[in-house]
């Protein structure tokens, strides 16, 4: 309980600039006179919102179920989240038909049919599954747009080969080109509207997260992006039991589910490419099969653990995220063993950069935005229908 504690105050001092920020949005609205002015700031609050909205519900839903002291911040936070839901609604099911020919009218259809093989009868079942309010009541071609770009990306995933190059195309297309290598800007880790912005600049449709956070889940559940993580080693899984409330497990999934699910990946990767390397070269391909002075690298980092009186693990255990890729990608490694598993290269290097920030984020006990959960659950979902041999 007492970490639990701490980790919602920790998530309470991250999360207060941009709580001011937002209110500071909120009261020069209030006090402009000009129309423009009033306009560019309504349009600067939506965007800090849709970056903050699940940061914020699950910072509320923890301290809730934790009963902290509600704080004036914490009201504040709490009002903001609830103008934002206000601005959504649940169409009745009647109105589906009425949503798809309206949206089938505004030629957005025709691209994520066209990407995605989307028809009208499976996103109809779709927007008839939806609970919770998800229809922006002043833009609901925007939000029906989003909607339906998340259920192609799932349906994508789940039918065709994950690393197609259709597929890897027509996602690009949705959340962004991340194929040439990126210099990575350094508060995109610490300024959450910067990271929506970043993730923008590089073909982000914000539409596909510009939700409140409960609809969000059911947009993702219903695309099948929010399954269980990837498997666990037996040896690796957890001995401590779900919270007692669900209202406070809830309030950990978005914080929890990125480390968990990463962890889980980079087991499974290791091994994959352990595996594939180890079959086609023997056991001491790190000393001949890396790129330049990674096996220095890493034995450096196994002397190390080990003096530290850790257990020694395979050597490949030692790699860095970034490291994955450089194997995958190397000329000879590529061409001889990882090329019939992945089509291109450029496709590695754009999966594993998606993921990157997400990774970054987790290792340091940041806010994971529901631009994150998206990229991450896409993108684990790509690598685990090809790793898991």
């Amino acid at each position: 309980m007492i970490q639990a504690v701490e980790q919602i105050r920790e998530m309470q001092a991250a999360m207060l600039p941009v709580a001011s920020a937002v209110a500071e949005t909120v009261r020069a609205f209030e006090e402009s006179s000009a129309a423009r002015q009033m306009l560019e700031i309504a349009e600067n609050h939506k965007a800090l919102m849709r970056a903050v909205v699940g940061p914020f519900e699950e910072l509320l839903s923890g301290a809730s179920a934790l009963k902290l002291a509600w704080r004036d911040d914490m009201d504040l936070i709490r009002k903001m989240v609830e103008g934002f839901e206000s601005r959504f609604r649940l169409p009745e099911i009647a109105e589906s038909i009425q949503i798809i020919a309206e949206f089938r009218a505004s030629g957005c259809f025709a691209n994520i049919s066209r990407q995605f093989a989307v028809d009208t009868s499976s996103l109809k079942l779709a927007i008839e599954a939806m609970r919770a309010p998800w229809v922006d009541i002043h833009e609901a071609a925007h939000s029906i747009a989003g909607f339906a770009g998340l259920q192609g990306i799932g349906q994508a995933l789940k039918n065709m080969p994950a690393f197609d190059e259709s597929v890897a195309a027509a996602i690009r297309v949705n959340l962004g080109d991340w194929r040439d290598r990126i210099a990575w800007p350094t508060n995109i880790s610490t300024d959450l509207t910067a990271r929506s912005e970043f993730y923008v600049g590089l073909g982000f449709n914000p539409a596909l997260t510009d939700f409140p956070a409960p609809a969000f889940r059911q947009s993702l559940e219903i695309a099948g992006l929010r399954r269980q993580p990837p498997p666990a080693l037996d040896r690796y899984a957890s001995p401590v039991p779900r919270a007692r409330s669900n209202d406070e497990e809830e309030g950990f999934v978005r914080t929890n589910l990125a480390h968990d699910w990463l962890q889980r990946l980079e087991s499974h990767i290791r091994r994959f490419i352990d595996e594939l390397m180890t079959r086609q070269y023997g056991p001491d391909w790190p000393r001949h099969r890396l790129p330049n002075n990674v096996y220095d690298q890493w034995q450096e980092k196994k002397r190390n653990a080990l003096e530290a009186g850790a257990k020694g693990q395979p050597l490949i255990a030692y790699a860095d995220f970034t490291d994955y890729e450089n194997v995958i990608c190397k000329r000879d490694n590529w061409r001889e063993v990882f090329a019939s598993f992945f089509r291109r290269p450029e496709s590695v290097r754009e999966s594993f950069q998606r993921l990157y920030p997400v990774r970054l984020d987790t290792m340091h006990a940041r806010i994971i935005t529901q631009d994150d959960e998206l990229l991450l659950r896409a993108e684990v979902t790509r690598l685990v229908r090809v790793i898991i041999l």
